[in-house]
Parts: structure tokens; sequence; C-alpha cells
């Protein structure tokens, strides 16, 4: 079971939309562009083209239901077309801004806060566990990963890009193949539960987990790029977080996913690095850091 989302557009969007006698104000686009996030003072409104939302629409309930820590579903329907679904708020700052904030402050994540991860993360591992698929599909996890994307936007690294992939299949081989969020990061990560599971997909266990702590590595520190990393993680803190995955697993009974971090690591960046032309100095960056650091 695969779960992609298409890519095509639907022209501008309203600044405010009101559904259901509430008013929402546009966040942003969704990647693909064909549906967009809204809020408003406690509630966040998905919308857009009926078949992706009702995809969404069905994987959140799918997660909600194997006991992922999502946010709940208030209400869904049609608007002018389009379909959308309401969900509660889980909070007012994802852990990315926290965690930029404790460095704007004190120079490093607190250990608090740093808490909030290993403890949101523990939960999404434990309910991944939950939804093991019978079948390892590697060819349709390089699709989630977007690894042709990148071929073809790097035609003279192509063949080394997919050799680098086979090297995937053997390395995560041994993992169990889980439902994945996809976009798993702090910026997607509150203290009480994670948010967009639109780039959901089935690949091996471990993934979702090993982006969440490797996701800030695509990210230069220079302000002079559209976006750059405002916090980094101590090696203290990588070491924790790796040693309660390994945990994790193995209270389980399965295998650890740190002994394919840079497999797993290698497939983050390939999705970090493909279809990003609107940010073009971001995009040059993690060209060169997949090439440097993983097909060198």
């Amino acid at each position: 079971m695969t779960f992609e989302s298409p890519r095509r557009t639907l022209g501008s969007r309203p600044e405010k939309i009101e559904v259901g006698g509430q008013t929402f104000s546009f966040v942003t686009r969704q990647r693909g562009d064909i549906s967009a996030i809204y809020k408003s003072k406690e509630t966040y409104i998905r919308i857009g083209e009926t078949v992706k939302i009702h995809r969404d629409l069905a994987l959140h309930r799918t997660m909600e239901a194997a006991g992922f820590p999502v946010a709940p579903i208030l209400a869904e329907g049609q608007h002018n077309n389009e379909a959308y679904f309401i969900e509660g708020s889980l909070g007012d700052e994802h852990l990315g801004a926290i965690f930029a904030e404790d460095v704007e402050k004190e120079g490093l994540i607190s250990d608090e806060n740093f808490d909030h991860l290993l403890n949101v993360v523990g939960k999404f591992a434990r309910a991944q566990l939950s939804t093991v698929s019978e079948t390892r599909d590697f060819d349709a996890f390089s699709r989630g990963i977007w690894l042709k994307e990148l071929c073809d936007e790097l035609p003279e690294y192509a063949e080394r890009l997919r050799a680098r992939f086979e090297k995937v299949r053997g390395g995560a081989g041994s993992l169990p193949f889980v439902l994945n969020h996809g976009d798993f990061n702090p910026n997607n990560l509150y203290p009480a539960g994670v948010i967009d599971l639109e780039d959901s997909f089935y690949g091996p266990y471990g993934y979702d987990l090993i982006s969440a702590i490797s996701h800030i590595d695509s990210f230069p520190d220079s302000s002079e790029y559209e976006f750059f990393a405002k916090y980094r993680f101590t090696p203290e803190q990588k070491q924790r977080y790796l040693h309660n995955l390994d945990t994790i697993s193995e209270e389980a009974g399965f295998p650890t996913p740190t002994h394919s971090k840079e497999d797993l690591e290698f497939c983050r960046a390939v999705w970090l690095a493909a279809g990003i032309p609107h940010t073009p100095k971001l995009q040059k960056y993690r060209y060169d850091f997949v090439i440097e650091n993983f097909l060198a």
C-alpha cells in the first residue's frame, strides 16, 4: 500500500475563508500545491482537491485508530467545490520553534524540551510497530522519498543515486515495513502529538525516527539561504535519542533501526533535496549535501 501526492496546482488562495460559521486564516499550501491549511483560534482546516483531501482524511483516521498521537478530527465536508476536514490544535508552537527559542536564549536545546521530543517520538514509534506490512516494497519506498525525481534533477549522479539506494535494500532489508509519516521532523511535532500526515507512505521502520534527528543536518547555518538551521542537537542528545530508539525496538522484539542509520539518513536527504526549485540556494546546498555525504 502506498500513499503518493499528485502534483497539480489550483491557483491562488484567499487569505481568509468562512466554513461552518468559523473564520480561518491562510497558513500555507501543502506540498503538491493542490491543498492548503488555514487556522482559526483553536482549530485547523485542510482544504483542497476532493480526492486528495479524502485520501488525507482516510490516512488520518487510520493513524488515529492505530494509536498514533495525532490531532482529533472535528468535522469534514465540502466547501466551494473542494473537500475539507477540520482538526483540533495540538498547541501553539511546534518543537522546531521551541528548540530555536532555546538555542537563541541558552545556546542549546533544554533537557525539558528535548524530553518532549523523546516522549512524542516514543509514542509514535510504538504505534508504528502496530502497522507492520507483510511485504517490503522498496520500489514503492523509493517513490515515497522521490528518488526518481532527484535522479532526473541530477542526471550526472543518477546511476550513483540508484546504486546507493540498492545498498539501502541490503542494509535496511531486515527492518519491517511500517506506515511512515514521511516528513517526520520537529516542525511537525508538538509535545502533544504529530501533524501534517499527507506525505505518508510505507517504508522501513526507522525512516521516520532517524529523520527526526537527522532532518536538521540538511539545513545550512547561514541566514543567506532561503531556510537555515535555527537549532542543532548536541552529540549527547543524539546519543540519548538513538539509545531510546534501540530500547523501544528491542523491547518490542524488532531489529534496531540505528544499525541502518546511514542508509535511512541517505533516504531522508534524498527526499529533502528533490523538488525544491523555488529555493535555489537551499536546493544547491542539499544537492551538495547528498553528493558529498553519501555518493563520494
